[in-house]
């Protein structure tokens, strides 16, 4: 079992501790940093092109680890509708602040919307006990592709996308469409690898999730040469370490909660089970209809 494969985040959460930034420099910081995100996206010849780049910024920007009591609070005390793009920037810049799911792809709605894209966070799962773990936020984001628009799918948290059999990005009406006709062999998952950080300032908060072997493998990890530990290692963000991980086998998790709910299906199948209203795009209500005509 490699390092790459011992990640035992609970899909979704994270931990670190909240501290503040100086009134005024938050806003700063933003401004610098989208001015040069600007110059970059005008180089890029596509709107996936576009989107892609951003999905890979927000998934490097954003770090991984559990949750204390303090950061769960400061979560839930947001909406999508309150959350400030330049204000969680500076967060994440000064403390290598990590973010659950639903976090990460506010980050990554605000950023797409900051850059002229309409943008929208979905997300599928179990909210009856105890499956509540089991739901995951992704991205859809409206792009113009050869000259139409689609509705595709990019998954800042995963860092992933989704494409047809013709290898193009699939409009999301068209994959949840297969996904109910069980045609699961018509979508293919584009997935890439990228670093990011998984942070642990306490390394006994993961103890209770960890069986002896992979609690060893965490502190070996994390331990210095020294003897004293770090609070923070560069690890992969990809599908397979944080969805088929041996610590934390989430993927399989999932599908057990599908066979649980009658659902004899791979986990591609609970994109079509939504756990909550879209919010995002003004126009959000009017997708949501759309998309309750085809999962109904």
């Amino acid at each position: 079992m490699n390092l790459r494969l011992i990640l035992i985040v609970l899909l979704c959460l994270t931990q670190t501790s909240v501290t503040h930034v100086k009134p005024g420099e938050d806003k700063l910081q933003w401004e610098h940093e989208a001015a040069r995100l600007a110059s970059i996206l005008k180089t890029l010849p596509s709107d996936f092109d576009k989107t892609t780049f951003l999905r890979v910024y927000t998934g490097q920007l954003i770090s991984i680890g559990l949750l204390d009591d303090q950061t769960k609070q400061f979560y839930q005390s947001m909406d999508f509708d309150s959350f400030s793009l330049s204000a969680f920037y500076a967060r994440l810049k000064k403390d290598n602040l990590p973010a659950e799911c639903g976090i990460t792809t506010y980050v990554y709605i605000k950023l797409l919307q900051a850059f002229g894209f309409k943008a929208y966070q979905y997300s599928f799962g179990f909210k009856d006990k105890p499956y509540q773990r089991f739901i995951h936020s992704i991205t859809l984001v409206e792009i113009n592709f050869h000259g139409a628009k689609r509705l595709i799918i990019q998954d800042p948290y995963l860092n992933l996308t989704y494409r047809n059999k013709e290898r193009e990005p699939i409009d999301f009406f068209e994959f949840l469409s297969l996904i109910k006709q069980k045609r699961y062999g018509d979508i293919i998952m584009d997935s890439a690898s990228l670093a990011t950080f998984l942070v642990a300032p306490d390394l006994s908060l993961y103890d209770s999730h960890l069986n002896d072997s992979c609690k060893k493998l965490m502190h070996q990890a994390f331990r210095e040469d020294n003897g004293s530990f770090k609070t923070k290692i560069v690890i992969a963000r990809d599908y397979v370490t944080l969805m088929q991980s041996p610590c934390d086998p989430f993927e399989q998790g999932f599908v057990s909660a599908l066979h649980e709910h009658g659902y004899e299906e791979p986990f591609i199948y609970a994109y079509a089970l939504r756990a909550s209203d879209l919010v995002g795009n003004a126009d959000h209500p009017q997708v949501q209809r759309q998309i309750d005509s085809i999962i109904r």
